[in-house]
């Protein structure tokens, strides 16, 4: 298998950031290979959330960007290391990740990830400022503003302007040309 990271860095120097959204929306995955299908796919998702705050401006100053994993640890290492040589690099030094085992209190996060529907979805609409990004066919339904999947074998993203407005949220349209945007 492929070192990501090393790949990453070396896409990252010659490209510019917009890039790797743009890789998301291509990326192929070959379902002969599951597991590393699997484990690229996560890859892709935790570089894309690390590029993601530049693209999301917040109604108040952000000093430091909280990236909450929610639930299970889908990324692994990959996503510390990505941020490690980024911060490196001088790219991400606003940048944490803070993994939560449930969904109590998310209110510190700027954008959290949901690696499993949550059991009080209720919760989540009393929320202010938090982007919520899930990979499930229901996620947006249940207030999510930016949702992964797979379509053709390709990892994609959706992002729901009506669900990111009511946050007070606003995607660069950059971004937006990237994804499949609903809720208009």
């Amino acid at each position: 298998m492929l070192n990501y990271l090393s790949w990453f860095i070396a896409v990252k120097k010659q490209l510019k950031q917009i890039v790797l959204p743009a890789l998301l929306v291509l990326l192929p995955l070959n379902h002969a290979h599951a597991k590393e299908t699997t484990i690229a796919k996560y890859q892709v998702m935790a570089s894309f959330l690390l590029q993601l705050p530049p693209y999301v401006k917040w109604p108040t100053d952000i000093v430091e960007t909280h990236i909450c994993l929610v639930g299970k640890d889908v990324f692994g290492e990959f996503i510390d290391q990505i941020l490690a040589a980024k911060i490196e690099k001088g790219a991400a030094a606003n940048i944490r990740i803070i993994r939560i085992a449930k969904p109590n209190d998310i209110s510190d996060c700027h954008i959290a990830f949901f690696s499993e529907v949550p059991n009080d979805v209720a919760y989540l609409t009393k929320l202010e400022h938090v982007l919520l990004v899930g990979e499930h066919k229901d996620f947006i339904d249940i207030g999510g503003m930016v949702n992964f999947f797979v379509e053709r074998g390709r990892l994609k993203f959706q992002i729901h302007l009506a669900n990111t407005k009511i946050q007070q949220l606003k995607i660069s349209s950059k971004l937006l040309k990237l994804a499949k945007v609903t809720g208009m």
